[in-house]
């Protein structure tokens, strides 16, 4: 999932480094459900917002697959 910071934060998008996420900038998390976890974090601490134009992905693919 991608983010855009809109504050300069220490944080990380892999869980395991931490480093200066700076205001203004989009990120990319990890591709896995813990980068997704990450990116979601930051947005719920308020520093981060979804990167305009992008989607994050669904949180359950299986609801999707029964209503086929």
């Amino acid at each position: 999932m991608k983010i855009l910071m809109t504050q300069t934060v220490q944080g990380s998008l892999d869980g395991e480094t931490v480093r200066e996420l700076e205001q203004g900038t989009e990120y990319d998390t990890v591709d896995s459900p813990r980068g997704l976890r990450l990116a979601q974090y930051h947005v719920k601490q308020g520093v981060a917002i979804p990167a305009p134009g992008r989607v994050a992905p669904a949180p359950d693919s299986k609801i999707a697959a029964r209503k086929k």
